[in-house]
């Protein structure tokens, strides 16, 4: 079904189709996606181009492959919806800019996502080349082939990205236990000389 380009600004009343594969809706108005339900066959779902800042409402599409929703106004992806069977997903060209692996992490659950397309948001272009790196560490468990435009993914940038993932964790855990020994030594020189607390 084809309802693009036709000034739709919500889809409020439509409780869904049992049985539609394709439906497009790209270059209209919607700002969320209520009532964008209940469609268990639905293959294909384009909202391109529309005036979206949440995919909230997108529920009971459990075959759906594709989800297009570039050129929106997404700022992030929370409360992203359960998609098992995404295979597709392209959020480029949108307002992403500050907390980018919670946005990445919000795909976790879609374990059959094998194609991130987020060029054009803000935090990714500032990622440059090293966006594949931050998808393949926080996405570690999905079967992710394709990034962007950038080359498919290899066995070479999963084992680049699970040694970085481990060098951060342990970053973490250093800095972590220096920070806890500086408060213990703080906390022991205070004891030893209370005076000199007093007066700080």
């Amino acid at each position: 079904m084809n309802l693009s380009q036709n000034k739709i600004s919500t889809c409020a009343d439509f409780r869904g189709h049992a049985e539609l594969g394709t439906l497009l809706m790209a270059e209209n108005a919607l700002t969320n996606c209520a009532g964008l339900a209940n469609m268990p066959q639905l293959l294909v779902l384009n909202l391109n181009s529309t005036q979206l800042t949440s995919l909230t409402d997108l529920r009971g599409l459990d075959c759906l492959k594709k989800l297009d929703v570039g050129k929106n106004k997404l700022a992030d992806l929370k409360n992203f919806p359960e998609l098992p069977a995404l295979e597709v997903f392209d959020a480029g060209e949108n307002l992403i800019e500050a907390e980018g692996l919670e946005a990445l992490a919000c795909l976790k659950n879609c374990r059959s996502l094998t194609t991130i397309l987020m060029a054009g948001n803000p935090w990714v272009d500032e990622k440059g080349d090293e966006f594949k790196k931050e998808v393949l560490i926080c996405l570690e468990k999905l079967p992710i082939k394709q990034i962007n435009e950038q080359d498919e993914v290899t066995q070479e940038d999963r084992d680049e990205a699970k040694a970085e993932k481990q060098a951060r964790e342990l970053a973490r855990i250093e800095a972590e236990e220096e920070a806890k020994r500086a408060a213990e030594e703080a906390a022991a020189a205070a004891k030893e000389n209370p005076e000199a607390e007093a007066e700080a």
